[in-house]
This record gives C-alpha cells, structure tokens and sequence, in this order.
C-alpha cells in the first residue's frame, strides 16, 4: 500500500482483490498481525457479512508474529547488554578504514576477517545470530572453550529471570484465549477429539495459570454451529464411504496426551457433547467412535 495504513484503507485493497477474483463470498480466513487497524479492519468486513462459517475463523492472528513479540520482550529485559555489542558492531562497520583496521587486527590473531550482522525485530533469529558471530570472535581470540548448557540457576538469576517473566507474561496475553481454528484443528485428529482438546487446554491451563472451561464450552458449541452450516451446504451431497484405516499405520497422540487416563473426567465429555447437539448425527458418530492406535508405529497418515 502506498498511502495511510488505516483500517479503511486496508478494508478497501482487500476488497477491491476480493471483487476483482469474485470470491468476496468465499473467504474463510484472514491472516494478519496484532496491528490496531488491522483488527479495526476486520469490523468493516464483518459489516459486510463476507465471513464465512458464522465468522469463527475469520481474523487469525500471525502465530510467528506473536511469537517474535515474545521474544522481543524478553530482549528488552537484557537490551543494554544488547545494545552495547549492537554499537560495537555498528562502529566496526561503519567506515572502510575502521573495517579494514578490524581485518587486519583478526589476521594478526589468526582469524578470518568477516563483517558482523546488526539485528533487528522483524528478522528472524538476527539477534542471535548477532550475538553467536560476536561470541565466537570472542572465544576465538581469547582461546576460551565453549560455554557449557544453561543450568536451572542461570535461568533464576537477576538477568535471565527477568527476560523469562516477561516472555511467559507476553505469551498468556495471547494464549488466555484459544483460537477457534486451533481448537477445530486438535478436533479433527481422530487421535484428540473434543474429549483431548479438553485435556490439553486442562493442561496448558495449569501450567500457565489460566482457566479454560468456559471456552471448552463455547468451542463446543461453535464446533456444533459450524457443522450445521456445513450440514445445510452440503448435506446432500453424494460421497463415497472413506476406506477403514490401515491399523499398522496409526500412531497414537503426543506425550502429553499419553498421560490421558480414561476416567470419569475423559468419559463425560461423550455424555456432554451428545446433550449440547440437537443434530450432527454424523459429527456425534466421529466423535464417539472409538479410535485404537499402534504405539509402536512411527508412521501415521491423517488423511487415511
């Protein structure tokens, strides 16, 4: 875009491709980042009534975006070390005489001239690679051996503590709230389900200290919701039955969901799925079929 960002203006490049292709009405999903007049944008469609499947996946936030925004806050935390390695590139590089003084000085000790790469926010990993440049010169010059693994101290100290929090605090502002498409994703693995969502977002919860069961519930009925909209589409339209699945290619869940037990708790949610859907015989039957996999088996095509 050559003009303001706003969020009107964004509305009206993607329209305008939209009307163009003539899909306006067979979008599903946007992908932008968090910017507010990117999520401004979003109202405007939606006033338009361009989203699809009752709007449940309409805006997706950048998953790498989020997570470059994690990062870059735990940076700040350790930004004034940061920031005095940042000026000592930036000084070696910054004229031709003082480079080629560098070269010289790292022929003199036996190493190899190179230019050093300054970072910045949106590349990813320059930061690190910054710093692993930098540190290798330095290990190299000084004949130091390799720094050892990170112990559980060096991850508590003053430095690293901090970064850590920040991090954590910077993920839960995006995690407290399970994206829809994520959840639908979980769902149709028939190694998961409904019943393993639920233990996961259980899982994660405690872990981060965020209490998921009112979204279970809403996941629940908008599963349902969008499954009728599917039903009333396409309802009528002749498949051929899927082949049985090749039990020798099946392989069970992650290690997390390996710590399912099938108690009272797991057991329910079949109970509870059957009571809030007054249709969807066919997602009640998915739901509830039993699903036995190899664990022994590496292999698993989801499509079978």
């Amino acid at each position: 875009m050559d003009f303001a960002h706003t969020a009107d203006n964004i509305f009206a490049v993607i329209l305008s491709v939209l009307e163009t292709y003539g899909i306006t009405h067979r979008i599903l999903s946007i992908l932008l980042d968090n910017a507010s007049a990117n999520t401004k944008s979003i109202a405007l469609f939606t006033e338009r009534n361009i989203p699809q499947a009752g709007g449940y996946f309409f805006h997706q936030r950048c998953a790498c975006h989020i997570i470059n925004l994690v990062v870059q806050s735990g940076l700040k935390e350790v930004s004034n070390r940061i920031e005095r390695i940042r000026d000592a590139i930036s000084w070696i590089g910054s004229s031709n005489p003082r480079f080629q003084e560098f070269g010289r000085h790292c022929t003199l000790n036996g190493l190899r001239p190179r230019r050093f790469q300054t970072d910045m926010p949106v590349r990813w990993n320059s930061t690190y690679l910054m710093l692993q440049i930098f540190y290798n010169m330095k290990l190299a010059e000084s004949g130091c051996p390799p720094a050892q693994s990170l112990t559980l101290d060096d991850w508590e100290d003053d430095l690293l503590g901090h970064a850590v929090v920040a991090m954590e605090t910077k993920f839960k502002k995006y995690s407290s709230e399970m994206p829809f498409l994520y959840a639908l994703g979980v769902i149709v693995d028939p190694r998961i389900k409904l019943a393993g969502l639920e233990y996961l977002l259980e899982f994660i919860g405690n872990k981060l200290s965020i209490d998921y069961s009112d979204q279970i519930t809403d996941i629940r009925n908008k599963l349902f919701e969008v499954f009728s909209i599917y039903e009333r589409r396409f309802g009528g339209v002749h498949t051929e039955p899927s082949p049985e699945p090749d039990t020798q290619l099946l392989l069970t869940s992650w290690s997390i969901l390996k710590r399912r037990k099938k108690d009272k708790s797991v057991s329910s949610s079949s109970s509870t799925t059957r009571s809030a859907a007054s249709s969807g015989a066919e997602l009640n039957r998915f739901l509830e079929a039993q699903f036995d996999a190899d664990e022994n088996t590496e292999n698993f095509d989801l499509l079978l």
